[in-house]
């Protein structure tokens, strides 16, 4: 890492909070040999000293600045689309409040759990957590539930920059409302004049989602509920209550989205009617801008798209339609929408014909491969390991012969709240774990150094699955329908697709890499919440222990995993869902 530094020689080292640190500019930096340039509408690869070719997995500023944060948990009764529900919120918001960052900051999230009669914990959407696991906030990998009454703080490092969330990774509490967006701004691969924001989108139920997941179609068969309506930035219409979300396009500008799939089931196709989109990256990876009328997006992904306000002034439906084909239902299938303006003092609902939605197909598939091509350009090697794991609906002797969902190995992923497998690593240390069956660990801690892992995961039935790998951006060698073939597929190697969240076809394939550069226990889940409470995921083991010992050991990371585990082991909630 090469050490330059946004505002680092005015703050000389000391932090501040929030409010005080200016976002998205690094003005103060000093030139050094790469040359400074200075971010704008017109230089948006530009950030100071860096660029958009600097490539983030090696190299990042370190601007001296620290962005705290304080998120109490908390219920809270609100009225998304008009009819009132109680939540799970973030300071009493919902979508929570926004997490803002530079590239080169350094964050700290104070957590503090307020609800009497559950565990709670916040997961990073994305946030690569390089040397910093600890901070990863997966519940049965990397840490305890926070006990009610309790606090934890996370750290870490902003080294890549674009959009995200953060959510509960604690049963499926997101589900309830427990999620918020994050931006680390940073340069980009094309230039746009006005950033517009987080753009969440999510199916939403009425009723609350433990009660739904006791229901006995989807307790015992696995079936995903039927969503009542889904959402956009936390607003739309219910049998006409509720508001819908309103964009404001400045007539010639090119405006900056950051879309965010935060659901827990939908895989949703957008549009904004009559204009096209830039799409300019895909989760956190910058890519060369390729341009499109419509965008799929599942649960977990995000695209930061360009869209430019080149059409008639008036107002435009902006649209999230479920793709049905994915086998994820919603009652509300053609009506969760926002509008764009052009004048931000209408009231008029858009109208055909000047808002025309553009044609679309009802596909369940990930957008094409050779659209998403990364900026700054990676190879991949050959495997030193490669997995094969099969993703099965199948009854579970365990729990009254439910269907559950089992990959690899012939049981569901259950996670162990109070005994995460860091935990168990170093409550064995120096001796090796029997880490827990019931976690399903790929156990890589025999590897030295770093090595390329090749995982292959099939599907058979007809049901697509979002898979998210903590940690990591995966690279995406192939995919495709029907069995994986082995030596009669051929892998894409050369600057293959790289993101955190990648689609699983149905009745197909999903060939993914990753290089254990990155100490560790991460999760390997579907990001499809109903898959993931029902076993869907296996825990990854990486590096050996004593690196992973090493990298709790900094900060302290160690002992406040086990002060938060004493802690969740007196509150009593271990079996709680």
């Amino acid at each position: 890492m090469r050490l330059s530094g946004s505002l680092a020689v005015l703050l000389a080292g000391v932090t501040s909070l929030v409010s005080a640190i200016p976002f998205a500019g690094p003005s103060e930096e000093l030139p050094e040999k790469r040359g400074y340039c200075q971010n704008g509408p017109k230089s948006r690869k530009c950030w100071g000293n860096y660029d958009i070719d600097t490539d983030v997995t090696y190299e990042w500023p370190n601007t001296g600045v620290t962005r705290y944060y304080n998120f109490d948990v908390q219920y809270a009764t609100l009225a998304p689309d008009g009819v009132e529900k109680r939540l799970i919120t973030v300071n009493g918001q919902y979508p929570g409040p926004l997490l803002e960052a530079n590239w080169g900051d350094d964050v700290e999230v104070k957590v503090c759990n307020h609800l009497p009669d559950n565990g709670t914990n916040i997961h990073w959407h994305g946030i690569r957590q390089f040397y910093t696991n600890y901070a990863d906030g997966a519940t049965a990998q990397t840490e305890c539930p926070i006990a009610p009454g309790d606090c934890h703080t996370y750290k870490w490092k902003a080294t890549q920059h674009g959009s995200s969330w953060y959510h509960s990774h604690y049963s499926i509490q997101y589900s309830e409302g427990l999620l918020g967006p994050i931006i680390i701004h940073g340069p980009n691969t094309a230039d746009w004049d006005i950033d517009l924001g987080p753009f969440l989108l999510t199916d939403y139920y009425h009723d609350s989602v433990f009660d739904i997941a006791q229901r006995p179609l989807i307790k015992s068969l696995g079936i995903p509920p039927i969503a009542v309506n889904g959402l956009i930035n936390g607003k739309n219409n219910y049998k006409k209550g509720g508001q819908r979300e309103q964009l404001k396009f400045t007539k010639g500008k090119k405006h900056l989205l950051r879309l965010v799939n935060v659901g827990s089931e939908v895989t949703f196709r957008f549009s904004v009617d009559k204009h096209k989109m830039t799409v300019i990256a895909a989760d956190f990876v910058p890519i060369v801008p390729w341009e499109t009328k419509t965008l799929l997006i599942t649960v977990g992904q995000r695209y930061d798209v360009i869209i430019e306000a080149d059409q008639d002034e008036g107002d435009y439906w902006v649209r999230a339609v479920p793709m049905l084909t994915c086998f994820a239902f919603n009652l509300m299938d053609h009506d969760i929408r926002a509008i764009a303006r052009y004048n931000s003092s209408s009231t008029a609902e858009p109208k055909w014909p000047q808002s025309k939605q553009w044609p679309q197909l009802d596909i369940c598939k990930d957008e094409d491969i050779d659209n998403i091509v990364p900026w700054t350009p990676h190879d991949v090697g050959p495997s030193a390991v490669t997995k094969n794991f099969d993703a099965l609906l199948l009854s579970w002797k365990n729990d009254s012969y439910a269907l559950r969902w089992q990959v690899g190995e012939p049981a569901p992923y259950k996670p162990l709240k109070g005994n995460p497998v860091v935990k168990q690593l170093f409550d064995a240390y120096p001796k090796p774990a029997n880490v827990s069956r019931d976690l399903k660990p790929v156990d890589l801690t025999y590897l030295e150094g770093t090595n390329w892992v090749y995982i292959v995961i099939e599907s058979f039935l007809p049901l697509s699955h979002p898979i998210h790998l903590h940690g990591h951006d995966s690279y995406i060698l192939a995919r495709g329908g029907g069995i994986f073939l082995g030596d009669g597929v051929q892998l894409h190697t050369q600057n293959p697709m790289r993101r955190d969240t990648a689609n699983l076809p149905a009745n197909g394939f999903l060939v993914m890499a990753f290089q254990t550069d990155n100490p560790g226990s991460w999760l390997l889940h579907c990001h499809f919440e109903w898959h993931l409470h029902d076993g869907f995921a296996m825990s990854i083991i990486e590096r050996q222990p004593h690196e992973i010992k090493d990298v709790y050991q900094k900060n302290g990371a160690e002992a406040e995993m086990q002060r938060v585990c004493k802690n969740w082991a007196a509150s009593g909630l271990e079996n709680r869902n």
